[in-house]
């Protein structure tokens, strides 16, 4: 198990490596750049920016001065956040993003699991049938339309909850405890997808592993229908839900674009989304990254969980 830990994570550096020059390849083939005006700039103006951000190099001398600071850690100032750096804007964003998708995905990850399992033990009952409904419903309704629905109900008109917006209930740092009422809505919109993806997978994974034949054995020695189901079922037929996990936590984690716009939460997706629009390469390249670092470790995590819910597997 070591040894593979340690090959796994001597492929991050470089995995981390091919996705941001790929992002670099995009963003310099992308048209457009960070200093144009409907105007336009005048020539020797536009020649000083070029200058100034060493645009006027060749693109080989850009992406080899580019790639050295990343690899020390550094990616420069945002070209729009001019007095921030691209390492002193993750460092705010990122808390915020990961507050709300680890609140999201904990909230889907009770739901899922629950009614999973329920609708697997009461197979083909009117539980069944409503709980695989209520997912298709959630996999169905997009954010960007449960988002507003959400806000047009409980916050234009029941006016128990803010429209939008993001507050911390005790500030520690760039993080701390953040305010419930500025975070249940984005939670519950972020969280719907993934609750029913979650209890899909575990109703399937479940069906799946109750007719095993360890099962019988277990009931046939006398245990009772809740031992079986948690000390025995649920280990086995929670296999496919580890595998979602891991990429689903990174991405849920790094921010949703759309939820992190519809309720103007300053996460990593809003940055994102602003970079994109300004061509702040730097910015785009320093949330590319975090977001890569962030996919290939919560993979290597599902792969060790794996090892640890089930003795069969081996590395």
């Amino acid at each position: 198990m070591l040894r593979f830990i340690i090959r796994r994570l001597l492929v991050i550096l470089p995995m981390v490596l091919l996705v941001i020059t790929i992002a670099y390849a995009l963003i310099k083939l992308a048209p457009g750049n960070f200093y144009a005006t409907e105007r336009g700039l005048p020539e020797a103006v536009e020649r000083n920016i070029r200058q100034k951000y060493g645009l006027d190099k060749s693109w080989y001398v850009q992406y080899g001065k580019t790639m050295w600071n990343i690899m020390r850690g550094d990616f420069g100032f945002s070209r729009k956040y001019q007095d921030q750096t691209v390492n002193e804007i993750l460092w705010q964003a990122a808390p915020v993003s990961a507050t709300l998708g680890l609140t999201a995905y904990l909230l889907a990850l009770t739901l899922g699991l629950t009614f999973g399992t329920l609708a697997a033990l009461r197979q083909n009952s009117a539980l069944d049938y409503g709980s695989m409904a209520a997912a298709m419903l959630g996999i169905s309704l997009p954010n960007f339309v449960l988002g507003p629905l959400l806000v047009l109900v409980f916050a234009l008109t029941l006016f128990w909850l803010p429209p939008a917006r993001w507050e911390w209930w005790v500030k520690i740092g760039s993080g701390g405890i953040p305010n419930p009422r500025f975070l249940l809505m984005p939670a519950v919109t972020l969280a719907a997808l993934y609750t029913a993806y979650i209890a899909r997978l575990t109703r399937s994974g479940m069906l799946e592993v109750l007719r095993k034949d360890y099962i019988r054995t277990a009931r046939a020695k006398g245990l009772s229908e809740r031992q079986v189901v948690i000390r025995h079922a649920l280990r086995g037929g929670i296999l496919p839900v580890v595998s979602f996990t891991g990429p689903a936590l990174a991405f849920i984690v790094a921010g949703t674009v759309v939820v992190e716009r519809v309720f103007a939460i300053p996460g990593l997706g809003n940055y994102f989304i602003n970079a994109a629009l300004n061509r702040d390469a730097p910015l785009l390249l320093g949330i590319t990254a975090f977001v890569a670092i962030l996919v290939l470790v919560f993979n290597l995590l599902v792969d060790i969980a794996y090892a640890f819910i089930d003795p069969r597997i081996r590395y």
